[in-house]
């Protein structure tokens, strides 16, 4: 019972940054909940009110005198937080007969309101807080698992209540598809989402101040989508064609894909950042299996150039096409600047890297994309993915090597040049993500996927908020 106890002790928020006790007296909400007059927090406050009974119960108006007792929020940039790195998600709660909480965000207020009710009373004085790390993502391979609307919908009231600012909804895998889709009804999967169960999530996701974006894995894990269309899957010498690749060879295999990523461009417009993948596409270890691509890469990009060339410059396609809608764009690392391959395309300076893994000492070290200027995302494949399936190697995150053995800027161990790293206030860093992978789909239900990752995924908010 006491490990227990010690345990949930471990995986609550630690005390703000910044406590000043100014006096013997204490607070509690006793009055109103005083909101900003222009109505961008009602929603986010009736919401957190599923969590919090105080403030479900508080009268709560827009604007107004403030009396002893009531509890004002406001948006702003407090004095004690300049010069500090909060990534506008800093908030200061003013603690006498009434408390003022002044938050840098929309966001930051949601942060700070739950402070307030976690806390229950408040000692008079002041007090901070902010996060240490920008972007505290879950992505969530919802492609070859299918989850439910109103199951994702209590995962992003979760990665509220983490203090995670991110969810990346993952939709297409070889395994399924799993978003409606009007140009290409013949792709989603059996049991999918609707693009107004879609929309709900979206909603929701604004309502607390959670960015959304999508991930359309490509040129690889595209089997559910290719399943109608094996014309469009690409060829390998001595073998069938493979499965879960797109033809990068043929106009119209790329021209299918651009399409889908147009539509659900439009399905997501108002999210900043769209993942591509890039991953696992072949075996980039073994190019020479693909003759189909050094001769095209001959033909299309020059005499020099050969299949991994045509796989970054179809990435640069993909690139190019979704900026065009007004999004930053992101991929894999495992198979870019690969130190057995000599890439004469570059790939498009501006991109994200999704730092996943090093596993294979061919997969370029973090340093690669450093020294060219990219910024990295930090998905640490050894402490920070969740994934279904059973086998002898593989155990779900631990919390409590989260918490204790990993920490936002350590990447996973490149095999030859070791451990690596990076200063999570670099401008290179952009933040960390979560995963959750579903590799054996019909292993377990959805709510014991969320009973198995719960508390490591609570980890890994307090870890990146510290």
């Amino acid at each position: 019972m006491m490990m227990e106890e010690n345990f949930m002790a471990m995986l609550q928020f630690p005390q703000p940054k910044l406590v000043e006790k100014t006096g013997e007296g204490t607070w509690r909400l006793t009055g109103r909940v005083i909101l900003p007059e222009d109505g961008s927090l009602d929603r986010a406050a009736a919401l957190l009110g599923e969590d919090y009974p105080a403030l479900a119960a508080a009268e709560k108006v827009r604007g107004g005198a403030v009396r002893p007792g009531d509890l004002v929020v406001r948006l702003g940039q407090p004095e004690v937080l300049a010069g500090k790195t909060t990534f506008d998600e800093g908030f200061t709660v003013e603690v006498g007969a009434s408390a003022e909480l002044t938050a840098q965000s929309r966001r930051a207020a949601v942060y700070g309101l739950r402070t307030v009710f976690e806390a229950g009373e408040l000692a008079f004085g002041r007090l901070a807080d902010w996060p240490c790390t920008n972007e505290r993502g879950l992505h969530l391979d919802a492609g070859r698992k299918y989850y439910t609307k109103d199951w994702i919908m209590e995962r992003v009231k979760d990665l509220s209540r983490n203090r995670m600012n991110v969810l990346w909804l993952h939709f297409s895998e070889n395994e399924g598809f799993r978003i409606d889709s009007e140009r290409h009804p013949e792709v989603p999967s059996r049991f999918h989402l609707t693009k107004d169960e879609v929309r709900e999530i979206i909603a929701l996701c604004g309502e607390l101040f959670v960015d959304i974006n999508p991930a359309l894995d490509c040129p690889g894990h595209l089997g559910a989508a290719l399943l109608e269309h094996p014309r469009w899957r690409l060829n390998r010498e001595m073998a069938e064609p493979l499965y879960s690749a797109l033809d990068i060879t043929n106009p119209d295999a790329r021209a299918f894909l651009l399409e889908l990523v147009d539509e659900y461009a439009e399905l997501f417009a108002g999210s900043k950042v769209f993942h591509i993948g890039g991953d696992e596409f072949i075996d980039f270890n073994h190019f020479e299996r693909f003759p189909e691509m050094d001769a095209c890469a001959r033909e299309r990009l020059g005499p020099d150039c050969g299949g991994v060339d045509l796989y970054v410059d179809f990435l640069n396609q993909v690139i190019a096409h979704v900026r065009a809608k007004g999004f930053q764009v992101r991929v894999w690392n495992d198979g870019l600047f690969r130190p057995d391959q000599a890439e004469h395309v570059e790939l498009d300076r501006n991109v994200q890297i999704a730092f996943w893994s090093n596993w294979d000492k061919g997969m370029a070290p973090l340093k690669a994309f450093l020294d060219r200027g990219y910024q990295v995302v930090n998905y640490h494949s050894e402490y920070l993915y969740f994934i279904l399936l059973i086998r002898k190697d593989y155990s779900d995150p631990d919390p409590d090597k989260i918490l204790t053995q990993w920490h936002p800027g350590m990447f996973p161990t490149h095999p030859v040049s070791g451990p690596q790293t990076l200063d999570p206030k670099s401008e290179q860093m952009l933040g960390c993500c979560y995963s959750i992978w579903s590799d054996w789909p019909d292993l377990e239900d959805e709510e014991e996927v969320d009973r198995r990752s719960r508390d490591s995924i609570r980890a890994f908010g307090i870890r990146c908020w510290q």
